[in-house]
């Protein structure tokens, strides 16, 4: 059956973190024997098409042929290296790491992880393309810390990055190789994090020796290691934290080295946090937002002297949800996920009345910095320039491409507003706060979830889908090409959430106006898809181009 297909590109999206949208391009026929018409594009790039006499029968078609297509550009030998990763592998890892994962897991996911409990920066610096448009070969590189571990290609970007990721984490595991050389005789303990396993390697080591030689024989304690430049980086936050010693080691520490740690954990005391984890691992943390959620901080990074947000939040399920939801996204117009732990902390709140000096367990987020700040204050800030509805209808291309993106996972945002979508240090948008997104597969959704003045009619009930996050957009673009005041918004935004747009605003962006009138629909099936808004916003870029190119 060709639905099959369907699963079959479903799980190569999954493999390849790249976009599925199955589009409906054409209707013909009565309305009581229609006949549809599909087309799959995959990363924008349109694939198979299928018609039948229902949009599944149709999409279940068009499957069918992308698969195929999938299947011929994998079979080319300049794809060769990509294929692989498509289809199971029978070969094993380095056998260093008993508990490695099986060859088809996701290797970028593995390298982040990687990344996060060692200090290190994994990167896909360089990107090529060569090839025809509907059998392009992309090549990726992957870098460790700035050093290069891993090069790729595949018939998709996505496939070129696993690839390259794959190579990269073959080679770590290789290099992370762990030997104990030595042999004492005092039933004792030691455990060594190694980073790819899942579990711990424990090695158990003997001393036979007396306590008072002991200090002597811990200085020949040596773990043999094949060195790289990342490890000698990495050695003290992998090896030094995971290290559980017996009680008599305690009197082996050298007493000039315990009190140089005593002097530090001093010196890196806060008045903005008592968790030691942040403590430890950061540093110049500094508040930048507060609300009823809890506080962002900005803090830098000991290990890599990066700057990141630091979220800090009671612990509740939803607030881990919104950690599951940014971790499984990778896109450049999503704020980066980084790493999440729990700990017990005080929250401040703009309410002191709320404060209090009893530590809560509390739950920190470390995430991509955005030095430009909000889209809010984007807008406020750039209101008078002269190139102004240019550089707005550009960030709201942006927007819609990571609401694409979103989408293709099959999440919603359900909280879309200007106040979540940030600016990056190279001026491009980065969606966040995702802390109400959730599955499309919900078939009954929490009631009044979302910022009232950005949610759609329908979030005030139970049943809703992807159509909500539309309807934020709409309000987003008017918002951001309107450039109101605050006081002018407040006048008009009853009648925009109804679809009434200011006469001046239809006036001065007709093809906009007629849009966004679309997008705010108070019928949810009224509203146009995310994939169908692409192409508009990028045909009404095309539109003014033109039209500024002629004049």
């Amino acid at each position: 059956m060709d639905r099959e297909y369907m699963t079959k590109i479903n799980h190569y999206r999954q493999m390849h973190k790249v976009s599925v949208v199955y589009d409906t391009i054409k209707e013909t026929g009565p309305s009581h024997d229609p006949e549809f018409t599909v087309v799959v594009k995959i990363n924008g790039e349109e694939y198979g098409t299928g018609t039948g006499k229902s949009k599944k029968e149709a999409k279940a078609v068009a499957a069918k042929e992308t698969w195929e297509m999938i299947e011929k550009q994998h079979r080319s030998p300049s794809n060769m290296a990509a294929a692989e990763l498509t289809t199971p592998q029978t070969t094993s890892l380095p056998t260093l790491t008993t508990s490695s994962p099986a060859p088809d897991k996701d290797y970028v996911s593995l390298l982040n992880t990687f990344a996060q409990k060692t200090c290190q920066i994994v990167d896909y610096p360089n990107t090529s393309r060569t090839g025809d448009a509907h059998a392009p070969t992309y090549s990726v590189s992957c870098t460790i810390s700035g050093h290069l571990y891993g090069r790729g290609t595949g018939p998709s970007l996505a496939a070129a990055k696993q690839a390259a990721a794959k190579q990269a984490y073959e080679k770590v595991n290789k290099e992370s190789s762990l030997t104990v050389c030595a042999i004492f005789s005092l039933n004792t303990e030691v455990e060594i994090f190694e980073p790819f396993s899942s579990l711990y390697l424990k090695v158990y080591i003997c001393f036979e020796d007396s306590s008072a030689k002991m200090e002597g024989k811990m200085k020949d304690l040596a773990i043999c290691e094949k060195s790289s430049a990342f490890q000698k980086n990495a050695q003290s936050s992998i090896l030094k934290p995971k290290r559980k010693l017996a009680a008599n080691f305690v009197s082996v520490r050298n007493k000039e080295e315990e009190k140089q740690m005593s002097d530090t954990r001093e010196e890196d005391g806060s008045p903005h946090t008592v968790n030691k984890t942040f403590l430890e691992l950061f540093e110049k943390i500094e508040p930048i937002g507060v609300g009823g959620f809890g506080n962002v901080f900005k803090a830098t990074s000991k290990c890599d002297k990066t700057t990141y947000a630091i979220k800090r939040i009671a612990f509740t399920e939803k607030v881990k949800r919104e950690a599951e939801g940014l971790a499984k996204l990778t896109h450049e117009n999503i704020v980066r996920y980084h790493c999440s732990w729990k700990g017990y902390d005080h929250i401040k709140y703009p309410d002191s009345s709320q404060n209090s000096d009893k530590e809560i367990l509390c739950f920190f987020i470390q995430m991509e910095f955005c030095e430009q700040g909000t889209l809010e204050k984007w807008i406020a800030k750039n209101r008078e320039h002269r190139k102004y509805h240019e550089m707005a209808q550009n960030k709201f291309l942006q927007i819609v491409k990571g609401v694409q993106y979103i989408h293709s996972e099959e999440l919603i945002h359900r909280d879309l507003k200007p106040q979540n979508i940030f600016i990056s240090h190279d001026n491009k948008i980065k969606i966040g706060d995702f802390g109400l997104v959730t599955s499309m597969a919900f078939e009954t959704l929490t009631e009044d979830r979302g910022t009232k003045s950005y949610m759609a009619p329908e979030q005030s009930g139970t049943k809703y889908g992807k159509e909500v996050d539309i309807y934020a957009l709409g309000l987003i673009w008017f918002e951001i090409l309107s450039a109101f005041t605050y006081h002018e918004k407040t006048k008009v935004w009853p009648s925009v959430r109804k679809g009434e747009l200011p006469e001046c605003f239809t006036n001065q962006f007709l093809t906009e106006a007629s849009i966004i009138k679309k997008m705010l629909s108070k019928d949810p099936s009224g509203r146009i898809t995310i994939s169908h808004l692409l192409d508009l916003v990028m045909s009404v870029d095309k539109e003014k181009a033109f039209r500024n190119y002629s004049h």
